[in-house]
């Protein structure tokens, strides 16, 4: 189908979505409604099939790093208004179903959903790199959802049972775990997410090489060792087998510590995980600490624009002053990268950091941070930081670690090194702004920074003319 072809088809179908959507239905009776939702759902099935392509076609010709976009997963997150990483969940599709044909097709011919399809995809990826033996497991899956209508989440708790039923042996899951290959592929696919659970808890999770674990445990197993301590030192007195309650002086003969689960006998309580986790947080505390002396840290960690890295939450004073049981009305707090802490949490922290007092305005803008100076200086980088959080191009979330501070107004142009001259970029889109039409400017009512996109038409308007796009020299900021 040719490109004319394929937007005509593209704008049809929305069109006839959009009268669809505008039907009167409190018209249909409950048995067309049953068929009508049946349909919809086939239809969107061969969208998401059709959608897909036109990601892979996006990856391929790398289009929207023309109108701006550091990324196709980043152009997708902002199109589709979806969650965070939403669109790098797309073009992971993508790239996963490129290796399975057969589920590719069923998507396409409406066989199995786009949910089903991801998953099948998702847990074939984790099997080793034998394409006999990843083809013969999506193969069955499929097979699941046209016998007994599987959907994700049972794909999902099948997948060891399909595995099991085609290696019974796991003999060739052991086998390629001892491959060199394998060791490069697990290299390849590392990584490490964290996802909050809406419950004031985040879930880690990770793949890596055996090597790389091998280094992390040899530093968190010795800090993950039970604790051990005298008998009582918990502040805690068991009582003796068969004692009563209170002796014949009226003392208890009892004595509870804080830990309902203690048996103050001097053993850890805590089992293996939650070891681990403290483990971990435990070596995070110790690679930042400060020597007292110096005041420099201990060289391990990378400066974060000249200043120390640390954990930034933003809270009213208020709420980090007051106990929440006095006046139940005290505020979240929240980081630069949208985790949101209770004020009992944010206020535990707090007795064991560095305060840095900012003055926020009506609209949350930063009034003031620390001494005003000519530089980019750390105190004014906290103000960027506590402003606007990430990358403040649209759509970008990159942290603060990868961006830099980019002058509005360029210093050579009298521009000032103020807040109000400054905006967070990282590096694609700081060399972006300087190359094309993209204008910003910070709001004066609500000191947010706002972005105009250049014209739709400028680079067709270059490419009919036959001329190639020749950006401004950038300058440094």
């Amino acid at each position: 189908m040719s490109s004319l072809g394929a937007l005509s088809t593209a704008t049809a179908a929305a069109d006839r979505a959009a009268e669809l959507a505008r039907l009167d239905w409190h018209e249909l009776e409950g048995l067309d409604a049953v068929n009508v939702v049946e349909s919809i759902t086939a239809a969107r099935s061969f969208l998401d099939a059709a959608l897909l392509r036109g990601i892979e076609r996006l990856e391929a010709t790398d289009a929207v790093r023309e109108l701006g976009w550091a990324s196709v997963k980043d152009y997708l997150t902002h199109l589709t208004g979806g969650h965070k990483g939403s669109g790098g969940g797309l073009v992971r599709a993508v790239e996963q179903l490129r290796d399975l044909p057969e589920v590719q097709t069923a998507l396409e011919t409406g066989h199995v959903t786009l949910p089903q399809a991801r998953a099948i995809a998702a847990k074939v990826h984790t099997l080793p790199r034998v394409p006999e033996f990843r083809t013969a497991v999506a193969g069955a899956m499929l097979e699941l959802v046209d016998t007994h209508h599987y959907d994700a989440s049972d794909l999902q708790n099948a997948f060891g049972d399909v595995v099991r039923g085609l290696d019974p042996d796991a003999a060739l899951v052991n086998a390629d775990k001892e491959k060199a290959k394998t060791e490069r592929g697990a290299h390849h696919a590392r990584h490490l997410s964290f996802a909050e659970d809406g419950l004031g808890g985040v879930r880690l999770n990770g793949y890596g090489t055996l090597e790389d674990t091998e280094a992390i445990k040899a530093v968190l197993l010795p800090l993950a060792a039970p604790v051990t301590s005298a008998p009582s030192a918990c502040g805690g007195i068991p009582r003796p087998a068969g004692a009563p309650a209170y002796d014949t002086d009226g003392v208890a003969t009892a004595r509870a510590c804080l830990d309902p689960e203690c048996a103050h006998d001097g053993r850890d309580v805590r089992d293996a995980g939650a070891r681990l986790w403290d483990a971990l947080v435990e070596a995070c505390n110790r690679l930042t600490l400060t020597d007292q002396l110096t005041g420099n840290l201990t060289g391990n960690l990378p400066r974060d624009h000249g200043a120390q890295p640390r954990v930034v939450v933003l809270i009213d004073h208020d709420s980090l002053r007051q106990q929440v049981i006095d006046t139940g009305l005290a505020r979240n707090g929240q980081t630069p990268s949208g985790t949101r802490l209770s004020a009992t949490a944010v206020r535990r922290m707090a007795c064991d950091a560095e305060i840095i007092p900012a003055v926020l305005g009506t609209h949350s803008q930063v009034l003031d941070v620390g001494r005003a100076q000519r530089l980019v200086t750390p105190a004014l980088w906290t103000a960027l930081v506590i402003r606007d959080r990430h990358c403040a191009f649209p759509g970008c979330t990159r942290m603060p670690l990868a961006c830099d501070a980019h002058h509005i107004t360029h210093w050579a142009e009298q521009g000032t090194t103020s807040l109000d001259n400054l905006v967070m970029l990282c590096r694609h889109h700081h060399t972006l702004t300087h190359q094309t039409p993209w204008v910003v400017h910070i709001d004066p009512d609500t000191g947010q920074p706002v972005w105009t996109p250049p014209p739709r038409n400028t680079l067709d308007n270059l490419r009919k003319a036959g001329m190639a796009y020749a950006p401004a020299r950038p300058r440094a900021a």
